[in-house]
């Protein structure tokens, strides 16, 4: 018994580095800067004003995030 269970955590612990290697970003890497924030802001206002409707607004604020 105690080689069957030696051998078992080593290959759950060879999953787990693997694992741990494959691993997607957290949440403070997919976070915006400070400056995508503020663009963002000014960008959804910008719509806002120009009363670009609900269907196109993705579409608008893609557009205004990529413009400089």
């Amino acid at each position: 018994m105690p080689r069957r269970f030696a051998i078992a955590l080593l290959a759950l612990s060879v999953a787990t580095a693997a694992a741990a290697t494959t691993m997607k970003p957290s949440a403070p890497e997919k976070m915006a800067s400070p400056a995508d924030k503020a663009k963002m802001t000014a960008c959804e206002a910008k719509a806002a004003a120009q009363n670009v409707p609900m269907d196109a607004r993705a579409k608008f604020l893609m557009d205004c995030m990529k413009a400089d």
